[in-house]
């Protein structure tokens, strides 16, 4: 079906203009136009750090309304090495990749600390050199764990391929150093204060590229009672220690949500991915900075990192008014930072091309016939 935005205020241009758009999926018949008076537009983002649970080399129809409503048209899925190591997941995984339209899925390889990563290295020399990674739907990184016991070994290999590590480290100090000798990059994750942006951007500037990367969680308020309840690495911390890390705010490079799918892993995680777009809209208005000084880092600085596509990019149509809340399938309570009504602006739709996605916001504001 084919769908009218009406009155729609583009003020960047980032529609052109387009306002008659294809749906992908069913709207009421009735249903021809939508006025947009109330809604602004936005940069999709591309969310950097992102574990799915991908199972059968599918993306989940949930994992997909949940990227929807946080206006993020490209991710950066977490694939263990050991499913690349296979070959029929991983020509699976290929496929399902290649295939993807919204989000855009790009596989990030990882080497995760809950399982054996001994025989990472000697995989990983084989494998590097002829990794399918032409078209970038597999990124040529690798997220890498301080804590696992062959963190050293891995993170060698990976800048002898000249990869770029993924770090989440107790000691970004000792693997800047490293990065300076070689002479090689690193991107460091969860900045969750100004001791960590200290740490992560100790010693000569000149000597290494790195790149800091911190999420949602660390940057907005989370209600105390919710900040106890919820686990997560890093811990979520308290208000004094939030404001620090916001006085540094120039200092971080990415913001990615580190979300967790229903069903990933047994381990830690949170799930915020949702709220991504409105939670940035939010901080940038908290800052009392332009939007796109937040936006950029959640959407051009990962692209500019981890490889452009300019057909994969698309805008977010914002409601500054939403009629009421709407449910987002998949998310666990439990997992979720945010309280949803702290966020007023709701992600209606986003566009590809001459292609309109709804979210399930817009879809549940549509009064039923």
């Amino acid at each position: 079906m084919q769908l009218v935005i009406e009155n729609l205020y583009d003020s960047a241009g980032l529609l052109g203009a387009r306002r008659v758009f294809r749906v992908p999926r069913t709207l009421p018949a009735t249903v021809r136009a939508l006025d947009a008076s109330r809604w602004q537009v936005h940069p999709a983002l591309y969310d950097a750090d992102t574990l799915l649970t991908l199972r059968d080399a599918r993306l989940d129809e949930n994992d997909r309304e949940i990227a929807l409503a946080g206006g993020v048209a490209r991710l950066n899925a977490s694939i263990g090495w050991q499913r690349m190591a296979d070959r029929e997941d991983a020509a699976a995984l290929l496929r399902m990749a290649r295939d993807s339209v919204m989000p855009r899925v790009r596989l990030l390889l990882s080497v995760m600390p809950d399982h054996d990563t001994s025989g990472f290295a000697a995989w990983f020399a084989e494998f590097a050199p002829h990794a399918p990674t032409e078209d970038g739907t597999l990124v040529r990184a690798c997220k890498l764990y301080g804590r696992e016991p062959h963190f050293q070994r891995n993170l060698d290999a990976v800048w002898d391929a000249d990869w770029l590590p993924v770090v989440f480290t107790a000691d970004p100090r000792a693997v800047l150093a490293q990065a300076a000798q070689r002479q090689c990059a690193v991107v460091f994750r969860h900045a969750a204060s100004a001791a960590d942006v200290d740490a992560m951007h100790a010693g000569p500037a000149l000597d290494v590229s790195r790149w800091v990367a911190s999420s949602p969680q660390y940057l907005l308020p989370v209600e105390a009672s919710r900040r106890a309840s919820l686990i997560v690495r890093p811990p979520l911390s308290d208000d004094t220690t939030r404001d620090a890390l916001l006085a540094r705010f120039n200092e971080i490079d990415l913001i990615a949500t580190d979300h967790v799918a229903r069903g990933s892993t047994t381990g830690p995680g949170l799930q915020s991915q949702h709220h991504f777009l409105p939670a940035l809209l939010t901080l940038a208005d908290s800052l009392d900075v332009p939007a796109h000084a937040v936006l950029g880092r959640a959407s051009s600085r990962p692209a500019m990192l981890f490889g452009q596509d300019p057909t994969d990019w698309a805008a977010a149509l914002v409601s500054t008014d939403p009629p009421r809340e709407g449910s987002v399938s998949g998310i666990d309570a439990a997992r979720d930072p945010f309280n949803a009504a702290s966020f007023k602006p709701r992600v209606m739709a986003i566009v590809h091309g001459d292609t309109l996605w709804p979210t399930r916001h817009l879809i549940d504001s549509i009064p039923l016939e």
